[in-house]
């Protein structure tokens, strides 16, 4: 429908709706794919949720939390255009890469994933929250036959902030019983008897700046306290819940789980030493500059895509080139960066700003912003 459309209609505000001619939507969503840009953020509530997002970021103010931050998830994730802000007109970050997957995504991108955008960017925040559940995610054949998507729900999470006590929670113990987990997990489900969640799964401190790998199947949960980044593939509905620690939602009904979706795709070989192994990855230098350096901060054979660092120093730059595949960029330390591309398109990004650059860009440098070095998180398919 896209190259159909007439007259595209924002009725965000229902009031004063706001809209942009087809030819004119079509130009601009064009453009886009050819430089970087932002989507749009937002967060919402939940019964686990914290307040970083609130006093950090001054989101949501007057919200009883902040809790899940949309960055940028392509099937929620919107981008304005125009430089008023009382008449942006919101569209589709979809619309774009629809328009130009080749220019967005790259061609080997594109020919793998469609106009599916692949990789998201969002926020985890339980300070002075709760807990999230334990859960996993499908594996590729419950993800395909059951759910619908054509790929997976591959996560990673990189830590922001982390509280005093900070756990992650991931992966099974070596000497886990799966079949008293499974019999815990129905009696917690069914009858609301608590049981202790860490015979089972293993926990790990919670260190800022580490990357914690979350392949499909794999229990996993963030503890109270910490700021995730959560670096991932697109899909995120699909969180198959083992416990949730009896926690009730806002008409004071005990939260859903999914006891049988969750055992059903549980992998068992995500369990013991080989946990902190292959899952919780030192940082390997990949390249550096004067005053820059890119290093790997996560990759699985098992995951499409990687995860990298860039820190750049006061007064320099670092550079990147796309070589066909879209990046995404976030600043994870320090006050913000430039990014400049070979064409001469400036955008500047602050702390915990996303951008997606598209690999049409093919070359841009990030530069340094203020007296302190900087730190990007960099997420592209392999």
């Amino acid at each position: 429908m896209a190259e159909r459309i007439a007259r595209w209609i924002d009725v965000t505000d229902t009031v004063t709706p706001t809209s942009i001619g087809g030819q004119a939507l079509r130009e601009t969503c064009r453009s886009l794919a050819t430089r970087p840009f932002r989507t749009r953020p937002t967060f919402n509530s939940t019964p686990w949720g914290g307040h970083w997002a609130q006093e950090t970021l001054g989101h949501n103010p007057d919200a009883e939390n902040t809790a899940l931050g949309y960055e940028l998830i392509a099937p929620e994730s919107g981008v304005l255009l125009g430089d008023d802000a009382s008449r942006c007109v919101e569209v589709p970050f979809q619309l774009v890469v629809a328009l130009s997957p080749v220019d967005v995504l790259g061609p080997a991108v594109h020919e793998m994933f469609g106009t599916s955008f692949p990789v998201r960017f969002d926020y985890l925040d339980t300070v002075r929250g709760g807990n999230l559940s334990v859960h996993c995610h499908p594996r590729p054949d419950d993800m395909r036959d059951v759910f619908g998507w054509p790929y997976t729900q591959h996560e990673t999470y990189y830590l922001m902030h982390t509280g005093e006590h900070g756990k992650v929670f991931l992966g099974l113990r070596e000497d886990a019983d799966v079949e008293a987990f499974h019999h815990s997990a129905h009696a917690a489900d069914a009858h609301g008897t608590p049981f202790d969640i860490e015979r089972y799964v293993q926990v790990f401190p919670a260190e800022a700046g580490q990357l914690y790998l979350v392949p499909a199947g794999t229990p996993h949960g963030s503890g109270e306290g910490n700021v995730v980044l959560e670096v991932s593939a697109t899909p995120y509905l699909y969180s198959l819940r083992f416990y949730d620690w009896l926690r009730r939602d806002a008409a004071d009904r005990q939260r859903a789980v999914h006891v049988e979706h969750a055992f059903r795709n549980l992998d068992p070989e995500r369990s013991g030493g080989a946990v902190a192994r292959e899952l919780i990855q030192r940082p390997r230098p990949l390249r550096a500059g004067d005053g820059w350096r890119e290093e790997v901060l996560g990759a699985l054979p098992a995951m499409f895509f990687q995860v990298h660092r860039i820190a750049v120093e006061p007064d320099r730059a670092a550079e990147q080139r796309t070589d066909g595949r879209f990046h995404v960029l976030t600043v994870v330390d320090g006050q913000g960066a430039v990014i400049t591309t070979a064409a001469g398109h400036r955008h500047s990004v602050h702390y915990a700003e996303t951008l997606a650059v598209p690999a049409s860009v093919t070359a841009y440098h990030v530069h340094s912003q203020g007296p302190e070095p900087v730190r990007l998180v960099k997420a592209q398919v392999v």
